[in-house]
This record gives structure tokens, sequence and C-alpha cells, in this order.
């Protein structure tokens, strides 16, 4: 029994931390995307996906052999001349994409909720561009971040600005520019963020705004125990955008929360409650005398689709995990894979119960909710493939 358990602890620790793990997580993301949208250009999916495969062993090739055998300083140009490309791809994307082409509608989900909001209407009342049964999803709290976008004429601006804030956050947290590079690298070569792009979906930028705090949290030392007060606002600001964006910070904090006192275990969740109340309230009581908020809301479309079987799970699952990792590199491993078999699972569940076998069938399911894996399946890579040591440039 003893040796069992070892073997299964030994199996375990492999499974979770291997880097194979990862980066299978990253080719599925990115091998489904393919498969899925490659054939609405005309193109056969599978050529595609030979074809990406290819690009991506040729790129990664030049990597190795020119931009490791850079000096640091160099790769910080590098670095920033990436992130440049980036930007001005998206910007090219953005311009050329009419929106109202797209057959996703989570920009319009974003943009309708103001246009009606700013019409004096109930803005969770909006559908998009469409279905008129398809409603604004987030919380109030990303509404409201998305805002300025807005107002500067298109929604779709989020992703330039999450991407650069993605990259500082990356680089203040490795203190590396090679490290940082691979992380930017690996993401910028991955047809599922492209994808996020084209089509203006907010959807990984959520998922990037959880990420960043967490991110920010870890590097600059603080927990619940020395930063309560601040952790109970970045909870309750995560919680103030989607269910989705929880998720890793509650795998991040569940291990903390079991050490506080007793005092502080209430204080915690019943504050980040009130605080998510208080951000809703607006809507809640907008129409006192239909309740409008109680027949369209934000929860509604959020968990419209979901087993509370599978949820059942996958909550003890996430516990699970939650209550293992020892250090940084877990904690990332864990969300990544977690987040990847929910998302994946979710999807499967919608199957089953529509008797639908079609993984790649729009009215169904929706493969997109991976990507909220990719953040952490990068920094895993980024911080644990052996790249070679290079001495820091001062001032950077």
């Amino acid at each position: 029994m003893f040796l069992k358990t070892i073997l299964m602890n030994k199996t375990w620790s492999i499974f979770s931390t291997n880097r194979s793990v990862q980066l299978f997580v990253y080719f599925i993301i990115n091998s489904l995307f393919i498969l899925k949208y490659a054939p609405r250009t005309g193109l056969n999916s599978y050529s595609v996906l030979a074809l990406y495969f290819v690009i991506f062993i040729a790129i990664s090739f030049i990597f190795y052999k020119y931009i490791l055998r850079a000096s640091e300083r160099r790769i910080k140009n590098f670095y920033w001349l990436l992130l440049l490309f980036a930007l001005i791809a998206i910007a090219i994307i953005l311009y050329i994409v009419n929106p109202y082409n797209l057959r996703i509608d989570r920009w319009s989900a974003l943009s309708f909720f103001w246009d009606s909001f700013f019409q004096g209407n109930y803005p969770y009342g909006a559908h998009t561009h469409l279905r008129i049964n398809s409603f604004p999803s987030a919380f109030p709290l990303w509404m409201c971040i998305n805002l300025p976008f807005y107002l500067m004429g298109d929604v779709g601006y989020e992703l330039l600005f999450f991407l650069i804030v993605t990259t500082i956050a990356v680089r203040y947290y490795f203190g590396s520019y090679l490290k940082s590079f691979f992380f930017l690298f690996l993401l910028l070569l991955s047809p599922a963020y492209w994808y996020e792009v084209s089509v203006r979906s907010d959807s990984l930028s959520n998922g990037l705004f959880a990420f960043i705090l967490i991110l920010w949290f870890i590097k600059t030392n603080k927990t619940l125990a020395n930063s309560f007060i601040l952790s109970i606002l970045i909870c309750a600001a995560v919680a103030s955008t989607r269910f989705s964006a929880i998720i890793p910070i509650a795998l991040y904090l569940l291990q903390p929360y079991l050490k506080l006192s007793l005092k502080q275990k209430i204080i915690l969740p019943v504050s980040i409650i009130g605080i998510v109340f208080i951000l809703l309230s607006p809507f809640i009581f907008w129409n006192t005398t239909t309740w409008i908020f109680l027949s369209r809301n934000p929860f509604i479309a959020q968990t419209g689709n979901g087993n509370i079987y599978f949820l059942v799970l996958m909550i003890i699952f996430g516990v699970f995990l939650a209550l293992r990792w020892k250090n940084t590199n877990q904690l990332f491993s864990y969300i990544s894979l977690f987040m990847f078999l929910f998302m994946l699972g979710s999807q499967f569940v919608s199957l089953i119960s529509a008797n639908q076998s079609n993984l790649f069938s729009d009215a169904v399911s929706d493969i997109s909710y991976l990507n909220l894996a990719l953040p952490y399946c990068l920094i895993y890579l980024s911080a644990n493939f052996r790249l070679p040591e290079i001495k820091p440039i001062e001032n950077t």
C-alpha cells in the first residue's frame, strides 16, 4: 500500500509538472482552432494544420539558433520590436475586418450594451448583431473597463491594450527579456490567439486581466495575510468581470484562505459578494416595477448551458489541485491543466446534452473558451524550458 501510494504520487507529479503536458495543451488548443476555422476560409484544415507545424518548427529553429545566442540587450530590442509588430498586425486586422460580417458576437455584446445604456435603455436587454436571443454576459466592471475603447470607436482596441499590459507584466514578473520573449513568441505563434483578434473577442482579454493581477500579486509578495483589504478588492474586481475569470484566482488563493482566522474567512467572501452587489445594483434596481433584471441578467447568460454534475466534479478536482501546489510553477501548471480540462469538458457536456457529436458546431459548442488556459500554459513553458543564462543588462 505504501509503495502504491508513492508510485501514484510520483505518476501524478510527472503528469502535472512535465513540460510535455503543457506543450500538449498548447498544441491541442491551436490544432482544434485550425481544424474548426480553416475550412471557413476555403482551405483544407489538415493541410493548414500540417503547414502550421512546419512553420512552427522553422520559426522555432530560427529562435533557438539566433535569438538565444543574442545578448540580453539585443533580446530586449527584439522583444519590443516583436510587440510593435504584433500591435501593427492587430491594428490592421481591426481596420480591414468588418465586425458586422463576423459570426461571433462578443464585440457587439460589449458595444451594444453601451449603445443601449446611453440611449437610456436597460443595457442587459440589448441583443447582439447576430441573434435576438443573445445578450451581454459580462458583469458591470468588465463593461466599464471596455468603456474607454467603446468611446474611442471600437471595443476591439482592448486587444491592443491588454497585449501591451500583458507584455509589460510578464517582463516585470520574469525580470528577464529572454523568458519574456519566449512567452510573447509562443503567444504570437498561436492561431488561437489570432482568432481572438480576428473576431474582436474579449474573452482572452478578460482572462489576461486575472492573469496580470496574479502575476503582480506573486511578484510583489502580497498575500491574503499581509494584504487582506487589497485581496478583497482584487478578488471583487475579478469576480465583477466573468465567472470564468474567478477560477484561476480561486485556485491561487484557496490555500492561504484556509489559513485565515475564522473572522477573516467570513469577511472575505461577504465583502466580495457585497462589492459585486454594489456594482450590479444600478441594473438590479433599473426598473423596480417590472424587475427586468430578474429576467435578463449576466448570471443567466453565463450559466445557461451548465451541467450540475459536471460542475460538482470539476469543483472537487479544482479543490484537489488548489490544495496541492507548492510553488508558482506548479500553480501555473495546475491552472492551465484545470482550465483546459474544464473548458473542453464543458463543450463535450453541451454536445451530449444536445445529442450532438460535432465539437466544431457553433450552435452547441464554443472552443474559444480553451484560450483561457493559454496564459498559464505559456508562463509555465517560458519559466521551465532550459533557456541559457545571459548576463542581465543595466537600466532595463
